[in-house]
């Protein structure tokens, strides 16, 4: 990374003036098309902690960095197979294969006896995901950064280890079961967050996560949380139960990001006031999404913390930058988008050179 990038950077993090904003894009959106020779080698069904291909994923990664070479801010940064529900995993949940992706499947009916089965980095999920990262880091050599994988949140654990009908009703008539469950997700999220970040080598440059559509860098160590079942609550249910786990989450470490999708909009003015909270992202839905709503979410967050825009490629993707530059100041402002093939990426970088970015 040179200098002006990494410039550009430290601008971004920091809400310094700039001429204009971040941007990058991320090659494969599926996990068969990220990943595709790991994807070969795992059937659908069932998945299991020695299923999972460390060389092709290795092989994955080397391909990616050379794929990803020439587009944007971003140097390319490869993580443990993220598309793999790890967290959920590793609390207790089956994990299942598509020929595009993974799902947890719920595996618990009482909250009240749930309880981890021992320390999240010892379970079978959480060695192979510790084992992964490491030999990524090893396999990588410098040549590029390894990312820490996806966690989610704690409540996104919760809501597949219950399932997400239980979980509310839990929410409604357990409500002590639910606040120790989630304060055990919280423990397992902390637990392997810090597992990671201590096989990560430290950087001059800084540090970049994730390593698909989510990415931002940082001064440290960056994690990103989340809680997408936040949608499943109502504003106060997510403010009394959840919300005080996600602060004390994001103080425990040194640079944490928050990714939020519009379906849950009304977190923005909560979620702005978290001191630990150093970044926010917010997508554009591909379904029934509320643009304006969306528009109007970017820019209150750019009041208050650097902002990362996601979405994917498509025929408006002209048009909806066009906007985003005439509304939105480039000042903390980091697009990402997400394309098929590389055909698209060379459609994107074009997009943006015509509008004065590299």
């Amino acid at each position: 990374m040179t200098e002006d990038v990494k410039g550009r950077h430290e601008a971004f993090w920091n809400r310094r003036p700039t001429d204009r904003p971040l941007w990058g894009v991320s090659i494969g959106f599926f996990l068969n098309e990220a990943y595709p020779h790991a994807m070969e080698r795992i059937p659908p069904g069932p998945v299991h902690p020695a299923d999972i291909p460390i060389e092709q994923i290795l092989r994955d990664c080397d391909e990616r960095f050379v794929l990803h070479q020439g587009l944007g801010d971003f140097p390319c940064t490869c993580g443990p197979f993220s598309g793999i529900p790890w967290l959920e995993a590793i609390a207790g949940c089956p994990v299942m294969a598509s020929p595009t992706s993974f799902w947890a499947e719920p595996s618990c009916n009482d909250l009240g006896a749930w309880r981890p089965s021992g320390p999240a980095r010892e379970s079978a999920w959480g060695r192979k995901l510790l084992e992964l990262m490491a030999a990524l880091v090893e396999h990588a050599g410098g040549h590029y950064q390894v990312s820490p994988a996806l966690m989610r949140g704690p409540l996104d654990i919760l809501a597949a280890l219950r399932g997400s009908s239980g979980l509310v009703l839990d929410l409604i008539d357990h409500p002590g079961h639910v606040a120790a469950a989630l304060e055990h997700c919280a423990a397992i999220w902390e637990e392997i967050g810090r597992a990671q970040l201590a096989l990560i080598p430290r950087s001059r440059h800084g540090y970049f996560a994730l390593d698909g559509a989510l990415r931002s860098w940082a001064p440290d160590k960056l994690l990103w949380l989340q809680e997408d079942a936040m949608a499943l609550l109502s504003p106060d249910l997510y403010r009394r139960h959840v919300l005080p786990l996600d602060r004390k989450l994001s103080q425990s470490f040194r640079c944490v990001a928050f990714h939020l999708h519009g379906s849950a909009l009304w977190a923005i003015d909560e979620l702005v006031k978290v001191p630990g909270i150093d970044v926010l992202e917010l997508n554009l839905e591909d379904a029934l999404c509320d643009v304006e709503g969306t528009f109007s979410g970017w820019k209150k967050i750019q009041e208050h913390k650097p902002l990362v825009v996601w979405r994917k490629y498509g025929s408006d993707f002209g048009p909806w930058l066009e906007r985003i530059c005439r509304e939105l100041l480039p000042v903390g402002l980091n697009i990402q988008v997400s394309v098929r093939n590389r055909a698209e990426a060379e459609h994107v970088r074009e997009a943006f050179r015509s509008r004065g970015s590299r």
